[in-house]
């Protein structure tokens, strides 16, 4: 029996922890390799309304589009931009945060490409990734700061572009950040800290909840803590641990109830699972890795259907909305 346990641990480069190895296990399937080899880390995905999957790679400041045929192309791309999170505007743009303080806007075509440069008290912003409310209002993350110094934080920038507003300062790197059904929690993947955040707001939408406004509520084992995550229409959150090839489900109450890995994790493969997506509508999740393997986009099927988005709202977009005149 000893020797039996000793092999199985040996055959996983990053076996599930203890805790969560009795978990229901989803296993994602391949749907799209972007490249074969190193040179793209893949980040922030997103749906448009034509059922078009768009990604990102900071390293190399582009921005590609796959259409639901699978044919690739390239949309945007500077290299002295960190292109990173992206959320799909109910107007049709595409927002992406970027890890070098810009938010830039642009059309699915590449057209029209805009910048914004928020900044809190005069400091530029590193900003990591981003969520919209049902008002149009998005919230970002600064992805700076350590446990020895954490200056990172959560923000809500204005409808209109001209407010920005801290949530939630002092933290070690936050990194993804997600929005509950009902509009009154975030989720937040703190990097440096290994931990998920839920942050409970006022109506607000700014304020904390001074009873539970931030709750750490779950801790990632390992030397690789959370990244991207997202939220299904139950409330469950999907947070992607990057350099283990999996993601941890938590229920609303921040509860383990399922593990979704991804094919060749046990022989290192794939490991930066960074960020996912919901095809709206539908229970497809859309995992973004990279890593030994190249580079790849996986799928799986969610407990339930994904959360609605901002994007996909009927009403026709406001005339203040966010960066419009």
């Amino acid at each position: 029996m000893i020797k039996s346990n000793i092999r199985k641990i040996r055959e996983s480069a990053v076996p599930l922890p203890p805790e969560l190895a009795s978990l229901p296990v989803i296993e994602a399937e391949p749907w799209f390799q972007l490249d074969p080899g190193l040179g793209y880390f893949l980040e922030g995905p997103a749906f448009d309304r034509e059922g078009n999957l768009f990604v990102t790679s900071p390293p190399t400041g582009t921005v590609f589009k796959i259409t639901p045929q699978k044919q690739m192309s390239i949309i945007f791309s500077d290299k002295n931009v960190g292109v990173n999170g992206s959320a799909f505007h109910r107007d049709g743009r595409l927002f992406i945060v970027c890890l070098t303080g810009e938010i830039l806007t642009i059309n699915p075509n590449g057209y029209k490409a805009t910048f914004m440069y928020p900044k809190y008290q005069g400091k530029s912003l590193t900003m990591n990734d981003l969520v919209f409310d049902p008002k149009g209002n998005v919230y970002i993350t600064d992805f700076t700061g350590t446990v020895m110094d954490p200056t990172g934080g959560v923000f809500r920038v204005s409808s209109d572009a001209k407010t920005l507003q801290p949530v939630v300062l002092h933290l070690a790197s936050p990194n993804g950040i997600s929005l509950s059904p009902e509009g009154n929690l975030l989720w937040v993947g703190e990097s440096s800290r290994n931990c998920v955040l839920r942050i409970a707001l006022l109506n607000d939408g700014v304020t904390c909840s001074p009873v539970v406004g931030v709750l750490p509520v779950y801790y990632s084992v390992g030397c690789y803590g959370p990244d991207s995550n997202k939220v299904d229409s139950a409330g469950n959150l999907y947070q992607c641990i990057t350099g283990q090839g999996r993601i941890i489900v938590l229920n609303a109450l921040g509860i383990p109830v399922a593990n979704v890995v991804v094919p060749g994790r046990n022989d290192g493969k794939s490991l930066r699972t960074t960020n996912l997506a919901f095809k709206p509508g539908t229970s497809e999740g859309y995992i973004t890795t990279s890593g030994q393997g190249g580079a790849w986009i996986y799928t799986f099927k969610g407990l339930v259907e994904g959360l609605p988005l901002f994007s996909h709202q009927s009403d026709e977009a406001d005339a203040h909305d966010m960066g419009k005149p």
